[in-house]
């Protein structure tokens, strides 16, 4: 599969070559998880989280979660980390009970046509290996990249550029999978076509985006026509 684009009287030729994943949100349904141990951690001491920070916290990473939970309770960043910590060691997230319905399976189909794979997650390295292990995806990745491999998290394009690198493939030669207005920003400054995974309809139309699709199924024809026709 080639891409032909035109510009003045360059021509230039690229084939995809790989698809990096998000986790929360599209190969699990995380994110209602985090918010239940959000709204957990607050109700013990008698606090609530309102839907401004409710959305701040939507895809972000581990250090930004610590931030906005510790400025809504009032102390310190690090004694929200050992808080939260804690928290999550006696309420763990199951995730083989939020594998998303479909998300095993594109990413068995997509291995299936020959492209490189990668997952690029803000998640913490600890929770993303147990999250593959549960939900059978252990195997299926060639690069695994984690919020504790970069310095900068989601939206900074760090995570993205890392895990195309380490699949030894331009960024213009391959798709992100992502659900998140973080992991889009991300994605897109990081050079990668980017497929919006938006089962809600939560973030609307995302400019640059090649899509915006709703389902596992239908980023699975998305990709086989980019496979076979070229970059829509």
């Amino acid at each position: 599969m080639e891409e032909v684009i035109e510009s003045g009287d360059t021509t230039n030729t690229h084939r995809l070559e790989a698809a990096i994943f998000d986790m929360d949100g599209v190969l699990v349904d995380s994110e209602v998880e985090w918010e239940r141990v959000f709204r957990g951690i607050l109700a013990e001491r008698g606090a609530k989280l309102s839907e401004a920070d409710r959305l701040d916290l939507y895809g972000c990473a581990d250090d930004h979660e610590n931030v906005v939970l510790a400025r809504i309770l009032g102390i310190a960043v690090d004694e929200m980390a050992r808080i939260k910590h804690e928290y999550c060691e006696e309420h763990p997230i199951d995730y083989a009970a939020i594998a998303t319905d479909g998300g095993r399976e594109l990413v068995l189909h997509l291995k299936d046509t020959g492209l490189k794979l990668a997952l690029a997650s803000s998640s913490l390295e600890k929770d993303v290996c147990r999250m593959l292990a549960e939900t059978g995806m252990d195997e299926l990745f060639d690069v695994v990249v984690t919020g504790d491999h970069v310095e900068h998290a989601k939206p900074d394009p760090e995570i993205y550029v890392l895990a195309a690198s380490s699949l030894g493939v331009s960024p213009d030669n391959a798709v992100a999978i992502d659900d998140s207005l973080y992991g889009a920003q991300s994605a897109l400054e990081a050079g990668l076509h980017l497929i919006c995974f938006d089962r809600t309809g939560e973030n609307g139309p995302v400019e640059g985006a090649l899509a915006t699709c709703e389902g596992h199924a239908q980023v699975g024809r998305l990709i086989d026509a980019i496979i076979n026709r070229g970059f829509i």
